[in-house]
């Protein structure tokens, strides 16, 4: 990484907004999540049969789109907001809180966000940019967006280190205590289970290819697997979708 701080003088380089990578693969997962549970939100969540604790999926996918946008905004305060909305994630899969509440605050995230992105592209530089040594500036932006990948995995990590051990015992007492007062029991859902893992192994992935590029100060083409990952977590968990409705006809 040394090495590539001393290659070169020029300020930070923004990502090709065109350049298929962790960025491009995230925010296309989020985007058609979104759609997904907008398009089967009146019969999941608001219909006869609807349950509302299926709206937690509104919060993965807003906080997922902005993750994966804030990849091609290489600033410091783009991609801390990034951060916090990332921490969103396991609050929201936690079942600590009303998951509705939670979508609200990701879309207020999102937009300060977006309103950071169009003052600093309105402006032409980036705020703090001045303030910072390159070193400094460099080092918050890559470790700003581990940690939004780190976060999002742990969508993966809550489910099967806090829920799932926890799901029957829950059950037995009620159909609404405890995290089950705000996510619905998906202790049977193949489709989350595939999902999950999926996510985890794309977090893997494409923490593998930032530690091997480093700082990327050259805007070196990103390895295109964790995009690939992504695909693959979507269609797969399709599949364990339709399998289910195959099998259990839900």
């Amino acid at each position: 990484m040394s090495e590539d701080l001393k290659s070169t003088d020029e300020g930070p380089k923004k990502p090709d907004k065109f350049l298929i990578g962790p960025g491009f693969g995230l925010f296309l997962m989020g985007l058609i999540y979104l759609v997904w549970w907008l398009i089967f939100s009146v019969e999941y969540i608001f219909g006869p049969m609807g349950d509302v604790r299926w709206a937690h999926n509104w919060a993965y996918a807003i906080i997922i789109m902005t993750v994966g946008a804030a990849w091609y905004h290489k600033s410091v305060i783009s991609r801390t907001i990034a951060v916090v909305q990332a921490f969103m994630l396991p609050v929201t899969a936690s079942g600590s809180f009303d998951t509705f509440i939670m979508t609200y605050i990701t879309i207020g995230i999102g937009a300060a966000w977006g309103i950071t992105v169009a003052l600093e592209r309105m402006r032409g530089k980036m705020f703090l940019q001045e303030r910072l040594q390159r070193r400094t500036w460099l080092w918050i932006c890559m470790h700003t967006v581990v940690v939004s990948w780190i976060l999002i995995a742990h969508m993966g990590l809550v489910f099967f280190l806090g829920r799932v051990p926890f799901e029957n015992q829950l059950i037995g007492l009620g159909p609404y205590v405890g995290f089950l007062a705000h996510l619905p029991p998906e202790l049977t859902e193949l489709a989350t289970w595939t999902f999950d893992i999926t996510l985890i192994i794309w977090a893997l992935i494409v923490l593998y290819d930032q530690f091997k590029l480093g700082y990327n100060v050259k805007n070196k083409p990103w390895p295109r697997r964790s995009f690939w990952m992504v695909l693959v977590c979507m269609g797969s968990s399709l599949i364990a979708l339709w399998i289910q409705a195959a099998i259990f006809g839900i």
